[in-house]
């Protein structure tokens, strides 16, 4: 069994060095750099994926998976923190992992795990609205554009490289959120102010 144990690490070894290779380069990266930064030859990258749109959607399958993850401990906190833990957890994902939210990629996207992902960000909002804890009036979208908002603020602090390291999504997110806290609780201070 020690060729299928092989073939298990070497699949285990493609997609780490992919997702690791996709989030700093995005889809400019080339299946010879994921095979070199696994340690593997092209031939075995290629008898494991048949091109790089398979290996694309195996990573993106985890990326959502972890996203999903990430709603389900939001689900567990209280109410009131549920909506804005999920934004912040998923912004940190992101900054890590900009290269896996290309735009370019939406397509390749894991269709059931997406609807999933939207299913648990809707119930975390309606149990924020329940709670009184953010305004009645925001729809599942304001989750979804939130999200776009954070990775548009990540992916121009990874083009810009004065911009790096700054976290601009972080005050951008405790902005969202002001916006999204019903009018009384919504006057309050910034976050780190």
């Amino acid at each position: 069994m020690r060729v299928r144990r092989d073939a298990t690490n070497n699949r285990d070894k493609l997609v780490k060095a992919a997702e690791q290779v996709f989030a700093e380069h995005g889809p400019d990266a080339t299946l010879d750099d994921i095979a070199t930064a696994a340690g593997v030859g092209p031939a075995t990258l290629y008898r494991r994926f048949a091109n790089k749109e398979a290996l694309v959607r195996e990573v993106l399958a985890g990326f959502f998976q972890r996203l999903i993850d990430v709603a389900g401990v939001a689900e567990q906190a209280p109410a009131d923190e549920g909506v804005e833990l999920f934004l912040r957890t998923v912004g940190v994902e992101l900054a890590e992992k900009s290269g896996l939210s290309a735009p370019v990629w939406g397509d390749l996207a894991p269709r059931a795990l997406v609807d999933e992902l939207r299913r648990r960000a809707t119930g975390l909002l309606t149990r924020a609205q329940q709670a009184g804890a953010v305004r009645a009036d925001l729809t599942p979208d304001d989750i979804t554009i939130a999200v776009w908002a954070l990775r548009g603020v990540i992916q121009s602090e990874r083009i810009d490289p004065a911009h790096r390291g700054r976290h601009r999504w972080e005050r951008h997110l405790d902005t969202i959120m002001r916006g999204f806290r019903p009018p009384a609780a919504a006057a309050g201070s910034p976050r780190g102010s």
